[in-house]
């Protein structure tokens, strides 16, 4: 008779026991699901950043920053240094007032600022918190080891159990990592009444390829809150680079709330014409209002679809309404000035294969092929926004409305001597950089931003000058 020993029995039944307690763990863990829309929701959240009355209402400046983790994290900060170190007439609006500001600079006249995956993190923080963030933002995310931290975090064989779930994954728990140590709970309702200006964080649609913007109109489409969603997340969404980190996953609503379908969609939708960036982007949005094909949204790198932050808000001006239009509301009619400043913390890839007879690996192609995509597309976006640009103001003009445009293009390539320009196109995208190369990425923003022709325009046109030691 063949009988099993009974310790090999017990230690057998204990084995089944812990996996079958961790296969039910692993099946209970879930993303946080984002939550549906109950309530009519506030029509412009961001209104006070957008039309503060500390604010010109003849300038309109936009900041784009782009991906390239704490490398774009640390020059987009060091941008928004360089412009508060430039001080300007305060608005005409303000000089009434009983308590005129002591100094007035061009970081004070920051409309709106897009945050791209790295960038993310330096708009949402200061969306939250304005000036106060020059206090901290340097020793609490620029100088954090945050790469080191979530990779601690996801080789923890505790959190192997719910990284098991195909519910939870490797961009929940960097969401949990990032509100713990950044954002402490706040959510985008937070941000719109945040010290700072307006925020808009953008991800990727994965199952499109198109831009998701975190932002009440984006949110009114699929019924979901959008000021109680979690700003974390949305950070993660926008950073969550494929293969190291998994699609932020979002629940469609659309149909289960007081939506209307945005005019614009179906007046382009009316007109079919594959060659409209408006109809096409209409059929895009449409997705969002088809649950029954589009239950879920999967979310990644903002970096896929625009790494520069700046093509969702072209295309959405061409797509929903024209100059014409714009100029019908009495706040926006008062804008004779609107400026881009297109932060981008572009690489230039150079693999050592180029030189030697050696097939390379997957690895290395994949890299190469990212960096020039990536390149290419961000000069295209740049040349459609230019081209843009002077339609609008051909336009503008037409109706007796004269509106300049100023488009500054801060990038590595721009600088002159080649190794310093070698040296910083090759810092590394990650989470975590030395002291040293942080200081020196918000050095040379600076110099970037003060040494191109448009931006040097900008501030004689409104009256200030470049610090002489820059």
């Amino acid at each position: 008779m063949n009988r099993r020993h009974p310790i090999f029995s017990s230690s057998f039944k204990a084995l089944i026991a812990v996996a079958a307690f961790f296969s039910i763990l692993s099946c209970t863990a879930q993303y946080a699901l984002n939550p549906k829309l109950e309530f009519k929701a506030r029509e412009n959240p961001f209104e006070n950043q957008l039309y503060s009355p500390e604010k010109s209402d003849e300038l309109f400046l936009i900041l784009a920053f782009s991906g390239g983790g704490t490398r774009a994290a640390a020059l987009s900060y060091g941008i928004l240094e360089a412009l508060d170190r430039i001080e300007i007439p305060a608005p005409k609006e303000m000089k009434g007032a009983n308590v005129p500001p002591a100094r007035h600079t061009l970081f004070d006249e920051v409309d709106l600022i897009t945050g791209v995956s790295g960038g993310s993190f330096t708009a949402a923080y200061f969306g939250l918190n304005g000036r106060d963030a020059f206090r901290d933002y340097r020793e609490k995310v620029l100088l954090q080891d945050l790469q080191t931290g979530l990779i601690r975090i996801i080789i923890n064989p505790v959190n192997w159990v719910r990284l098991w779930s195909p519910r939870f994954g490797r961009s929940d728990m960097a969401q949990e990592y990032y509100d713990r140590m950044i954002f402490h709970g706040a959510t985008l309702g937070d941000l719109a009444n945040g010290k700072g200006p307006a925020v808009n964080i953008l991800a990727t649609d994965a199952n499109d390829g198109i831009v998701f913007p975190f932002v009440p109109g984006q949110f009114s489409l699929i019924c979901s809150d959008f000021e109680k969603f979690p700003l974390a997340r949305a950070v993660a969404a926008s950073a969550a680079l494929p293969g190291a980190f998994s699609p932020i996953v979002l629940k469609n609503y659309a149909g289960q709330c007081a939506q209307k379908v945005p005019a614009w969609i179906n007046n382009a939708l009316a007109k079919p014409d594959p060659a409209s960036r408006a109809y096409n982007k209409a059929l895009m949005t449409k997705t969002y209002l088809e649950p029954e094909t589009k239950p879920y949204i999967h979310l990644i790198d903002g970096g896929v679809a625009d790494n520069l932050g700046i093509r969702g808000i072209v295309e959405t001006i061409v797509a929903e309404s024209s100059i014409k239009d714009l100029m019908k509301d009495a706040r926006i009619a008062k804008i004779r000035r609107v400026v881009f400043i297109i932060v981008d913390a572009q690489t230039e890839e150079k693999p050592r294969w180029r030189i030697i007879d050696e097939i390379p690996g997957i690895g290395a192609i994949l890299g190469a092929s990212s960096s020039i995509m990536i390149n290419k597309y961000n000069f295209e976006t740049i040349d459609l926004l230019r081209r843009y640009a002077g339609d609008w103001t051909e336009a503008a003009a037409a109706i007796n409305k004269p509106i300049e445009i100023y488009i500054t293009h801060v990038t590595f390539a721009a600088l002159p001597d080649k190794k310093q320009r070698e040296y910083f196109q090759t810092i590394p995208t990650a989470l975590t950089l030395p002291a040293e190369q942080v200081d020196k990425l918000r050095d040379v923003a600076g110099k970037l931003l003060y040494s191109t022709e448009s931006f040097n325009k900008l501030v004689k046109d409104l009256g200030g000058k470049i610090p002489e030691n820059n």
